[in-house]
């Protein structure tokens, strides 16, 4: 009986997907952890800065896809895939545009 030790180096798909799905976790808790502390401060009646929190975690929470269309457009760009490149700038446009008219529309 013999054991395989022999582990595939992943794809440079792979890794790509590995490091965006490694900043979509980070973000997810870092958003989540803030929104448990501002709840958690709002529940024990600390109303000065707990919306602040809760704010600060809807702003991670959002933040972190934008993030993950910025760092695969980079990754992208290094490594020279520029068809891919380019459908990341379409999608970063869409929404700046988005918040944009967002941000417009609501005053």
């Amino acid at each position: 009986m013999t054991l395989d030790t022999h582990h595939e180096a992943p794809t440079k798909h792979e890794a790509i997907e590995m490091v965006l799905a490694r900043l979509l976790r980070i973000g997810s808790m870092i958003a989540a952890a803030l929104l448990a502390v501002g709840i958690g401060a709002m529940l024990l009646g600390h109303t000065e800065f707990a919306p602040r929190l809760i704010t600060a975690g809807l702003l991670a929470l959002l933040a972190t896809p934008v993030m993950r269309v910025v760092v695969a457009g980079l990754i992208f760009v290094r490594e020279r895939d520029w068809r891919f490149a380019f459908f990341c700038l379409v999608v970063l446009c869409a929404l700046v545009t988005g918040v944009l008219l967002g941000h417009g529309h609501g005053g």
